[in-house]
């Protein structure tokens, strides 16, 4: 394993030329130096929710991150793909904050001052110090029985009892990858912006998964999804009940690619998988390695 994700090279190739922009270029690899060192803290020996729910997940890929193989094969980390998962960050930080200042969000919350780590829900004071800048340090989730590992973005806790919370930003590149056939009506000029926004009547598929891993490994079997429509900024709320139909095949594929990681024996392909052809092979980190194996 190398100190440096693979980006790092592009990044090193990219700014080596002359460029007459004075600011992007730097920006964009101070950026990209933050990514590496946020994704250095990741954890790469568990399964995690985001990944087990989208669509395309490969079992076969987690295999090889887990297994400690190098990151060699994934498409350029641009600034217009980081500046995405930035505004996803910032969207989360805000909403955490409104509901926190709202009285309802609970989780796991440390003081700044004396780094004191507790439960509660949003608290004024750190219980140890009384100081009042706290950082809310979001739920963790975690299951030896899965191998999973992870975050929910909070829990909501009222007089109707606890709920999870996903908070999501989406827009036409979400639709696209997400929802391609209600994408196709906008991208057909049948459907306005507005049409499409009021077209989502509940989640996407792969953010029901993902509360649905939420709701079952807390035990908490009441959830809530905020979107925020990036076009408008407009919002929704969806109010979710744990679905074990939707989540028992999850739970299902998780627990064989477990078994294939204890037992070193690497899973096979998925079916439909077709080498530069199916999405997740095209950007996946391993597939030079993947496809020179059996």
């Amino acid at each position: 394993m190398t100190d440096k994700p693979w980006y790092m090279e592009n990044y090193k190739q990219k700014f080596s030329a002359r460029s007459t922009q004075r600011i992007l270029p730097k920006v964009e690899a101070a950026l990209a130096e933050e990514m590496a060192a946020r994704n250095s803290k990741r954890d790469t020996l568990y399964f995690h929710p985001s990944e087990l729910a989208k669509a395309d997940w490969c079992p076969r890929s987690s295999w090889y991150k887990i297994n400690g193989y190098e990151e060699v094969d994934s498409s350029y980390m641009g600034l217009r793909r980081m500046n995405i998962l930035a505004e996803g960050n910032n969207i989360h930080d805000k909403w955490q904050r409104w509901m926190y200042q709202a009285g309802g969000l609970s989780g796991d919350w440390k003081c700044v001052e004396c780094t004191h780590i507790w439960q509660d829900v949003s608290p004024k004071t750190c219980p140890k110090c009384m100081y009042t800048e706290l950082e809310y340090r979001e739920v963790p989730v975690s299951s030896d029985e899965f191998r999973i590992i992870g975050h929910a973005d909070g829990v909501w806790q009222d007089a109707e009892g606890e709920a999870v919370v996903e908070l999501k930003s989406v827009g036409l590149g979400t639709l696209r990858w997400e929802a391609p056939a209600l994408y196709e009506g906008y991208e057909k000029g049948e459907m306005t912006l507005d049409g499409l926004w009021g077209a989502i009547k509940r989640p996407l598929l792969s953010h029901r998964k993902q509360v649905n891993l939420y709701m079952y490994l807390l035990g908490i079997p009441k959830s809530i999804v905020i979107y925020e429509w990036k076009p408008s900024q407009e919002v929704k709320e969806f109010q979710l009940s744990l679905d074990m139909d939707l989540l028992q095949p999850i739970l299902d594929g998780v627990s064989e690619a477990k078994i294939a990681v204890e037992t070193g024996v690497i899973p096979n392909r998925p079916t439909e998988a077709a080498y530069k052809g199916c999405s997740f092979c095209r950007f996946c980190s391993f597939k030079s390695e993947c496809w020179s194996s059996k």
